[in-house]
């Protein structure tokens, strides 16, 4: 029990210092109040043992947890205004993350721990993608890992309001405020990173998984990252760029809308 929880400690501390504390915050307490350690459920149970009576205890515990309907409470009377300025930063942290995620697969680049992925797991998802059968092939999935990075970072700036409009809420009501925002822009970045991947992108895709012959893998690996991974989520930069802002302006009018949906105020 100590070895397993321990390395919970290790995760959860992760996620806090990489996503911030109202990430952690949910989390922690579920493991606090919501764990079990059944022990032996290869074997039939008894109570005639120590053991058997903890384990079936543990199991009637499982039950209940899954029994119980947690409502989410009522948002407190207050509003949390954040500048649109600082959404920028989020979203060059999301594109650099989906870039080192991606181009070291790709073999355009090299980034300890992550392993050029062989040519033939390449190809495959390209001609998912170019055929419209599915958006990702195994783990390889561009689509999601847009969404995720884009999702993960902007939840570190939702957690960062500028001011409060109306008394400054607690901890508890902060984490009602923030889920419910953060919601509301998860399901928006989905449609975002499926249209900026995938289906504006279906020529590239195709013209990728087309490269035939004797070099074709590192064309076709060039073709994903520059023709299409770069250009759907380009890297903010202090030049400007056509394809840099329209990437922005739509990431910042995605959370305009969900903003406007759970009354917060972007600014």
């Amino acid at each position: 029990m100590q070895h397993v929880m321990a390395s919970a400690e290790n995760v959860l501390a992760a996620i806090g210092e990489d996503l911030g504390p109202f990430a952690e915050r949910p989390l922690r307490s579920r493991l606090d109040h919501a764990r079990v350690f059944p022990a032996g459920i290869d074997e039939p149970l008894s109570n005639d043992t120590k053991e058997g009576t903890r384990t079936i205890a543990q199991l009637g515990k499982l039950l209940t947890l899954i029994d119980e309907v947690i409502e989410r409470p009522e948002a407190a009377e207050a509003t949390p205004c954040y500048n649109r300025m600082n959404l920028v930063l989020a979203v060059k942290a999301a594109a650099e993350g989906f870039h080192d995620a991606w181009f070291p697969r790709l073999g355009l680049d090299y980034k300890p721990g992550i392993g050029k992925e062989h040519w033939t797991r390449v190809k495959a998802p390209s001609r998912r993608l170019a055929t419209g059968m599915t958006d990702y092939y195994d783990s390889l999935q561009p689509v999601a890992d847009l969404r995720k990075e884009l999702q993960d970072r902007i939840y570190v700036f939702v957690q960062n309001p500028v001011k409060w409009r109306g008394p400054e809420p607690d901890d508890d009501e902060k984490q009602v405020i923030f889920d419910t925002f953060a919601d509301a822009i998860a399901r928006r970045m989905l449609d975002l990173a499926t249209q900026r991947v995938w289906k504006e992108r279906g020529r590239e895709w195709q013209n990728a998984y087309d490269k035939r012959g004797k070099g074709s893998s590192y064309v076709r690996s060039d073709i994903i990252g520059t023709q299409i991974l770069e250009p759907a989520a380009p890297i903010p930069a202090l030049i400007p760029s056509m394809v840099r802002n329209e990437f922005l302006r739509e990431v910042a009018d995605s959370v305009k809308e969900a903003a406007d949906e759970c009354e917060v105020i972007l600014e």
